[in-house]
């Protein structure tokens, strides 16, 4: 375990071919006894768990335990390894709930584009093994057959992402050519979200030339149809990765403390002080 003044590093897998890290950020306030881990974006092919050490440390200033989570790019190990990894933070997470500081069945998944993606996908794993909650940030929702990736930008340029009308990205950016429909499904939170998905927030800027934040409505949609909780934050004039910006960085964390109180850690408080005020007022 590798320590600086604000996270310790630690390995939570590792095997003959690598090991991967995550970065602990503890409660600088009084702690909530839940865990927070963040994967960073990049299309799956690119970034580092140090992208979302901002975000991190804003979490924990409210209270969180966050954890920056390394995980394989696909020029490592192809889809569904990042997955895969993911899975094994989150076990390594309630393993070591105690030495953390945290309730076991408080651990959140939050993720950031590509990232976003990776966190909605673990609330698809087995009922016993998903998180608490989700926090999504600009995620990718799915994909749709586009097997021919456009020509490279040029520099200062975005890349030309392709989405259908429900905001699904072209299957190149995951898969190689020729990918069977199966698994585009298979990997796709939008065909895979039902009634037992974990409380998700969602947050996108209403400017993002990326990915069109129609994906987000579309996602927020399907979820409110099978009775999740869920909350949908666009941010006006906002482009991609539009939370680095220290003043976005607060706000967002702000609203992901508030969803995670009301859906988490302070769940029973705030359904009975919602049960106290009724609409309309005065109704018994």
């Amino acid at each position: 375990m590798t320590t600086t003044e604000t996270f310790q590093t630690v390995v939570y897998t590792s095997s003959p071919a690598s090991e991967l890290a995550l970065d602990v950020f503890r409660p600088t306030a009084e702690s909530r006894h839940c865990a927070v881990l963040l994967f960073h974006g990049g299309g799956w092919r690119a970034g580092s768990k140090e992208a979302v050490h901002a975000q991190a440390a804003a979490l924990a200033g409210s209270g969180f335990t966050a954890l920056a989570v390394q995980y394989r790019l696909l020029d490592a190990a192809a889809w569904p390894a990042p997955l895969h990894d993911a899975t094994a933070a989150l076990d390594w997470t309630r393993a070591h709930a105690d030495d953390l500081g945290i309730d076991p069945g408080r651990v959140v998944m939050q993720g950031h584009s590509a990232g976003g993606h990776i966190a909605l996908m673990t609330g698809t794993l087995d009922a016993d093994r998903r998180p608490a909650a989700i926090a999504a940030y600009y995620p990718a929702i799915g994909f749709h057959r586009s097997d021919t990736p456009p020509a490279p930008p040029q520099p200062g340029q975005l890349p030309n992402v392709a989405v259908d009308d429900l905001g699904r990205l072209p299957s190149w950016m995951l898969f190689g050519p020729g990918s069977a429909q199966d698994d585009l499904v298979a990997a796709s939170p939008l065909d895979l979200v039902d009634a037992w998905f974990p409380p998700t927030i969602i947050l996108h800027g209403a400017a993002d030339r990326l990915y069109p934040f129609r994906s987000s409505i579309s996602l927020h949609q399907r979820l409110t149809e099978l009775g999740v909780s869920t909350d949908l934050h666009l941010y006006a004039d906002r482009d991609h990765a539009f939370e680095r910006a220290p003043s976005m960085t607060a706000a967002t964390a702000d609203a992901v403390r508030s969803f995670l109180q009301r859906t988490v850690t302070d769940k029973a408080e705030i359904d009975d002080e919602a049960r106290r005020y009724p609409f309309p007022p005065g109704r018994p």
